[in-house]
């Protein structure tokens, strides 16, 4: 599993986060202020470029070895989506249309690197650089993308509980504008069903930022109301989109069964959080905007059957446990060798007593036959 660590930072539009990225291997990676930055986001560590109509500016980068070999870095671009924890991701590659909506351009197709692969020597340092394009048609927003940096060869660090492998890499945020213009950002819900998310049952809920620019201190509450009366709730705060993208925010079943009928769900959400915005949350916190939305969905009985067949929680929920099932082999052989032991005595104590009386009618069938 790839874990990009990104140096993203920003004012409100980023969160902040150190100019330099450090991790636990051997990579260090700074980037060189770009001419074509923005006054607002100088020495911030990430690139916010402010640029012509059909330019290609060139980004510069430093790549620092600290150890006593030498490594080589693989160099990619990325475009930036929005994981479906309401988080930015700046070094996403290759995701699918139903991630994105209306995006003129990605950001990947933008950004080139003039080396994919770079070699840092030991102890010592390596520079650098890729192109990004300005379309011709300019940009009405902000592009957002980013360059990853992923050492070859890691030394893969195993946790212990998940067994998952983790691969440290680092994500400079690229964003890339041709106005100083700020857009007014506006939040949709599209489709809203059953489903499963990691083998668990969900209320899905996609979200869909339609703006060329940063959804910023999104605040989500969701109801759903099933034929049973209220059936799911759930409440997120801080969360960010990014431009033109989607997320799908997922109501998880935590172990409980659909049923057959029609859910209503009903979801508030703020964003542009503002000491003085006018509209405030449940939590206190005040905001610039807020959406309220009302979606409906219907299961059938065979629908709502294979989603609780399928789902992993309800499955562990139903079934016992492999230690549980030990210890009952466990009891099931002690409690045998005890009745053995007992009847054992008894028996040589009394040697005629008869511990296991059959049917003579049964034993004088059983002679018979043998007999034949």
């Amino acid at each position: 599993m790839r874990r990009l660590l990104g140096i993203v930072v920003g004012l409100l539009m980023l969160g902040t986060v150190t100019a330099t990225a450090h991790a636990d291997n051997a990579l260090t990676v700074k980037l060189t202020t770009p001419t074509a930055q923005r006054q607002e986001s100088a020495n911030k560590g990430y690139a916010d470029l402010l640029t012509e109509k059909g330019a290609t500016n060139k980004l510069t980068f430093t790549l620092q070895n600290s150890s006593d070999a030498p490594i080589n870095v693989d160099v990619t671009p990325g475009t930036a989506g929005t994981s479906d924890n309401g988080a930015v991701v700046y070094g996403t590659q290759n995701w699918g249309e139903n991630h994105f909506v209306n995006l003129p351009a990605r950001m990947e197709q933008l950004i080139t690197p003039e080396a994919k692969t770079v070699t840092v020597p030991a102890k010592g340092s390596a520079a650098t650089s890729v192109s990004v394009k300005t379309p011709d048609s300019g940009i009405s927003g902000v592009l957002a993308g980013g360059v990853s940096f992923v050492q070859q060869q890691q030394t893969n660090v195993t946790d212990s509980k998940t067994m998952f492998q983790s691969e440290v890499g680092y994500t400079v945020a690229v964003l890339n504008r041709t106005t100083n213009a700020i857009l007014v950002p506006n939040l949709s819900i599209g489709d809203v069903n059953a489903t499963l998310v990691n083998n668990q049952a969900t209320v899905g809920i996609q979200m869909l930022n339609n703006t060329q620019t940063f959804l910023n201190g999104l605040y989500v509450m969701a109801t759903v109301t099933g034929p049973q009366g209220v059936y799911l709730q759930r409440n997120a705060s801080n969360m960010q989109m990014a431009p033109n993208s989607t997320m799908n925010w997922a109501m998880q079943l935590q172990g409980k069964a659909f049923k057959a009928g029609t859910y209503h769900v009903a979801t508030v959400a703020y964003y542009s959080q503002n000491t003085n915005g006018k509209y405030k949350a449940a939590d206190g916190t005040k905001y610039n905007y807020k959406q309220t939305f009302k979606s409906t969905f219907t299961l059938s009985a065979n629908q709502a059957q294979k989603l609780n067949r399928t789902d992993a929680v309800q499955n562990a929920a139903n079934h016992l446990p492999v230690w549980a099932w030990i210890i009952i082999v466990l009891l099931v052989i002690v409690f045998g060798l005890v009745a053995f032991i007992i009847l054992w005595f008894l028996k040589m104590r009394k040697p005629n007593l008869a511990i296991f009386v059959l049917p003579a009618k049964w034993w004088r069938k059983m002679t018979h036959k043998a007999e034949k």
